[in-house]
């Protein structure tokens, strides 16, 4: 027997959640689908951070810290947090094979203010989630962990999704099921979309990292792979993880080089111990969705970006999804006609801004460049640039500055321009390439 509601969303990620804590909220009937048993523990690798104090997207977060509250003042509300926090984040450090380092921002100098300074929280997300489905089932959300979606198929007046055997219908199916969303490939958006990749992941959890500054992520670009270092919102505890698109490369095999061997980096963690619950995941890289509806499913989250939408973004969309569904039955305007406030607003806040942009995959820097001529290019600029958490920003402020210092390197190192001028040359080589090697879900 088919069971109905209003709204069926799929996938309790911060997306999902929020649309179903706020249109439940707001009286409608709830079904929320997911396929993990326990959305607290978190064994997917993620950042775990929402950036404050700078504007990402459209918003502009805040944190009291008295209270433990992310405020959101763009999107209008408010988030209680009841975990731990580390608010010590102010971007990212850039390090080459041999300890040279480029530095997003002065970290000693920043830290003296944390409140004002940090431009992130890193939370325990599993805690975070967990609060937010705690709303979300106060207000009357039937949750079911462990289900499965398998199919879907339109009605005249909604859709049904099938999931362990059993049948659930709704005027509308949210897909908030991450990146490698199963709703958006079971109704087909997958096939046109560009396809840039997959992005593999291995993270460990360690204790007794030993860095010199460790107030943000750190970045480290070594001949053999690359990797990240990231403190996590339990003092003294780490991740330290490296990622791919080649899917030959053995990760726990390089992390195990990286940690134990390395004749830099292995002597930060020579006296860290390996923790239970290391983190991993498979992520195939899309163009962004330019219209994330189609037959009754609307999209949110991951489900619609290229890679991460963010945590704050997600929270965000999700807030203003589950109001404009809550209109929509208020007015008894449904289908794609009842969304149009939704949907004009993600082509203004999230596709003109940021949804046109290439998703094809660059170079590896080590294929071009050699171990001294990486620690030239991480040493030559003379002082930090502004610290961000942003990589739209990292990555501007990274070509900004070396556009600067390329008469300098022309000058000293034309023997680097030349190798970049050849990377540059090969750049749509190595994005066939990387697509190639990819393994896509259409």
């Amino acid at each position: 027997m088919t069971k109905k509601y209003d709204v069926i969303v799929v996938g309790a990620g911060p997306a999902g959640l929020m649309v179903a804590k706020t249109a439940s909220g707001s009286g409608l009937n709830i079904a929320l689908l997911e396929r993990k048993t326990d959305i607290s523990k978190v064994r997917r690798t993620d950042g775990s951070t929402i950036g404050i104090n700078e504007y990402l997207f459209w918003e502009v977060v805040k944190f009291n810290r008295k209270t433990q509250t992310f405020i959101f003042p763009v999107s209008g509300f408010s988030l209680g947090y009841d975990g731990p926090w580390n608010d010590n984040m102010y971007g990212f450090h850039i390090y080459s094979p041999g300890g040279k380092r480029f530095m997003i921002g002065d970290w000693k100098e920043l830290s003296k203010d944390p409140e004002k300074n940090s431009v992130g929280v890193r939370i325990s997300k599993g805690r975070l989630l967990q609060g937010i489905l705690d709303d979300a089932r106060a207000n009357g959300v039937e949750f079911l962990p462990g289900t499965n979606v398998t199919d879907i198929k339109h009605t005249e007046t909604g859709a049904v999704v099938t999931a362990n055997g059993d049948e659930y219908e709704g005027r509308y199916i949210v897909a908030a099921d991450g990146i490698n969303s199963r709703i958006v490939e079971l109704i087909g958006l997958n096939k046109d979309r560009k396809f840039a990749g997959t992005m593999r992941d291995q993270t460990w959890l360690m204790e007794g990292v030993e860095i010199s500054e460790s107030a943000g992520m750190i970045f480290v670009l070594t001949m053999y792979g690359r990797f990240y270092i990231l403190p996590l919102a339990e003092k003294g505890r780490f991740h330290v993880g490296t990622s791919t698109h080649d899917p030959d490369m053995d990760l726990e095999a390089n992390l195990q080089r990286f940690t134990r061997e390395d004749n830099v980096y292995s002597s930060w963690v020579k006296n860290a111990k390996r923790l239970e619950g290391g983190e991993s995941c498979v992520v195939n890289l899309w163009q962004v969705l330019e219209k994330p509806y189609k037959d009754h499913v609307i999209m949110v989250g991951d489900a619609f970006w290229s890679q991460e939408f963010s945590i704050t973004a997600s929270l965000c969309a999700g807030h203003k999804l589950g109001h404009i569904l809550t209109k929509a039955f208020h007015d008894k305007t449904f289908g794609e006609e009842g969304l149009v406030p939704y949907l004009d607003w993600y082509a203004s806040n999230c596709i003109e801004p940021r949804g046109k942009r290439d998703v094809g995959v660059g170079g590896n820097l080590w294929d071009y460049l050699n171990a001294e001529e990486l620690d030239y290019m991480a040493a030559l600029p003379e002082k930090p640039v502004p610290h961000t958490l942003s990589f739209a920003r990292l990555f501007g402020r990274i070509g900004g500055t070396y556009k600067e210092l390329f008469p300098k390197i022309f000058e000293e190192r034309p023997d680097i321009m030349e190798k970049l001028q050849k990377m540059l040359e090969d750049k749509e080589d190595i994005k066939s390439k990387v697509e190639k090697m990819g393994f896509p879900n259409r």
